[in-house]
């Protein structure tokens, strides 16, 4: 009679050697612009196959200052990237950076977290990459009404695209709940990237300066959220979350 784990998938005696993973990533919040994480990696012997999972940094939030709204930003995008590969080989991997703390201006596009082989063991050279996501953009226009106090609101778009993948699935745009008056039950939603805790991450209400590390997108690849401002000086908007490589190999 046959054994149970026998009829079932993943059960199966090994056959050849294990596959085997490691991860790039970039999860700095102690500053901005870091440049993100790269390493060289040089395929190890017996080694023919291997997948690339990415994901790209999160759009930053605008800064604002006094009686300004802002709304959340895009995520960056998720791709795979599966290629046979050959001892020797270089392939340098990086992990998008977290972005920049914005202040009192419009939101920055997340960066890009790519896959370039450089050649070797008879391979050719390629890049595969995964575009990061979009910030909102300040308009001179009240809470999306006319003739009011001349606050501020954004409009959004997506952004995550890639170029030389498998599969791929774009970024979400971030989105905004403004108020009348700049204050009270004003909020906005950052979007958290494919692949990943699932719907968006809900901004403060009312206004405050919520830029700086405490509004950095969730890791890998969530938007940060804009700053809202009631009163004083200016503040910055959140960074993007960073990006992340997670690569298989066998």
């Amino acid at each position: 009679m046959s054994n149970l784990r026998d009829l079932l998938p993943g059960y199966e005696l090994p056959v050849g050697k294990p596959p085997q993973d490691f991860s790039v990533f970039n999860t700095n919040t102690l500053s901005t612009s870091n440049g993100g994480r790269c390493c060289l990696w040089t395929v190890p012997n017996d080694v023919s196959y291997a997948v690339f999972e990415m994901w790209s940094a999160g759009g930053s939030g605008g800064g604002g200052c006094c009686c300004m709204q802002g709304g959340g930003s895009g995520s960056g995008g998720y791709a795979v990237k599966g290629c046979t590969v050959s001892p020797g080989q270089e392939i340098r991997i990086c992990a998008a950076s977290s972005g920049c703390c914005i202040a009192a201006s419009g939101g920055q596009c997340g960066c890009c977290t790519f896959v370039c082989s450089l050649g070797g063991g008879g391979q050719s050279t390629w890049e595969s990459k995964v575009c990061g996501g979009r910030a909102p953009s300040i308009e001179p226009r009240c809470n999306y009404f006319q003739n009011c106090y001349g606050c501020c609101s954004n409009c959004f778009c997506c952004g995550g695209r890639a170029d030389n993948t498998d599969f791929f699935i774009p970024g979400t745009q971030g989105s905004a709940a403004p108020t009348q008056f700049c204050f009270n039950v004003g909020y906005q939603l950052a979007a958290n990237a494919p692949m990943t805790g699932s719907g968006m991450k809900m901004g403060g209400s009312g206004c405050f300066a919520s830029g700086g590390s405490i509004a950095f997108g969730n890791f890998p690849g969530g938007g940060g959220h804009s700053a809202q401002n009631y009163g004083g000086g200016c503040c910055c908007g959140g960074p993007g979350g960073g990006g992340l490589v997670y690569v298989v190999y066998y």
